[in-house]
C-alpha cells in the first residue's frame, strides 16, 4: 500500500453481544501517522471496537481493513498495550525479558536471536528505559512499567500502536511524560489511544473519536464541554493540560474547566 492510503478503514460495521447492539453503522478512517483518541462512556463500545480492529472479534456486518488487509493477516504490524497487565511480582523477570516478549510471535519457543535483542534495545531506547533493561520489572515504578509494556509492543516493529487506557494507574507526572513520548513516536507511527482523560486528548492528539454505539470523529480543536456532556451525560468537567492553571484560571484569566 502507498503512504497516501489509510492504515485503518472501518466500513458500515455492526456488532452485537447476544443480540444486544454494541456498535451500529460505524465508519472510521485513520491515515498514516494519524493520532486519534477514542473517548466515550463505559459500555459505549470502545473496547469492542479495539477488538474488532485487532481481529479478536469479527464484525457481524460491514468490514475492517488494516493496511489494506483483514486484521488477522497483519497482526504482527500492530502493537497493542491492554488496559490491565497481569504479572506475578515475585517472578524474577527483567525489563528486557518483558520487552523481548514482543518478539515471541516470531519465536514461539523463546529462542531469541541477535535481531530480537537489537529490536528490544531500540524499543527500550525509544521509551527512555534502556538504562533499566536489567532491572526487575516488579521493582520499577508504575509509569516505567507502562512504558516497558509500550516498548514490548514496539519491539514487534509495529506500524500502528494501539493503547487501551494507558494512564489508568500512573500519576500525573508519569502521564505527562508518557504522552510526550507518544508524541515523538507519532512522527513515524500511527497512534490510537482509548482514554477517559479528555483533557490530555485535547493537548496531544490530532483527532478525537467519540464512541457511543456509533462513532463520530472531530478535530480536537472542536472538543468542548457541551460535546463531552452530550457524550457522557450529566455534569462533566474537562480540565485542559496544555496550559498552567492557578486556582481554576489560566494566565489569561480564563477558566480552566470547560
Amino acid at each position: 500500500m502507498t503512504a497516501s492510503e489509510p492504515v485503518i478503514v472501518v466500513r458500515d460495521l455492526d456488532f452485537s453481544y447476544d443480540h444486544v447492539p454494541v456498535l451500529e453503522k460505524v465508519n472510521l478512517r485513520i491515515e498514516p501517522r494519524d493520532s486519534i483518541c477514542l473517548v466515550g462512556p463505559n459500555g459505549g463500545g470502545k473496547t469492542t471496537l479495539l477488538k474488532l480492529i485487532l481481529g479478536l472479534l469479527e464484525p457481524q456486518r460491514g468490514s475492517v481493513e488494516i493496511l489494506g488487509r483483514p486484521p488477522a493477516e497483519v497482526r504482527l504490524r500492530l502493537g497493542y498495550v491492554p488496559q490491565y497487565a497481569h504479572y506475578d511480582p515475585l517472578f524474577p523477570v527483567t525489563v528486557m525479558d518483558v520487552v523481548l516478549m514482543g518478539r515471541i510471535s516470531r519465536h514461539p519457543l523463546g529462542w531469541y536471536n541477535a535481531t530480537d535483542h537489537r529490536a528490544a534495545r531500540e524499543a527500550l531506547a525509544l521509551m527512555k528505559l534502556d538504562h533499566l533493561a536489567g532491572r526487575l520489572f516488579a521493582a520499577i515504578s508504575g509509569g516505567q512499567r507502562q512504558r516497558a509494556l509500550i516498548a514490548r509492543a514496539l519491539a514487534c516493529e509495529a506500524e500502528i500502536l494501539i493503547l487501551d487506557e494507558p494512564t489508568a494507574n500512573i500519576d500525573v507526572k508519569a502521564e505527562s511524560s508518557l504522552f510526550a513520548l507518544l508524541k515523538e513516536l507519532n512522527q513515524t507511527r500511527t497512534i490510537m489511544v482509548v482514554t477517559h482523560d479528555v483533557g490530555f486528548a485535547s493537548s496531544f492528539f490530532q483527532r478525537i473519536a467519540c464512541v457511543n454505539r456509533q462513532v463520530v470523529t472531530h478535530p480536537v480543536s472542536e472538543l468542548s464541554g457541551q460535546m463531552i456532556q452530550e457524550l457522557y451525560g450529566g455534569d462533566v468537567t474537562m480540565i485542559r493540560h496544555d496550559h498552567q492553571c492557578v486556582g481554576n484560571r489560566n494566565a489569561a484569566g480564563e477558566r480552566c474547566g470547560v
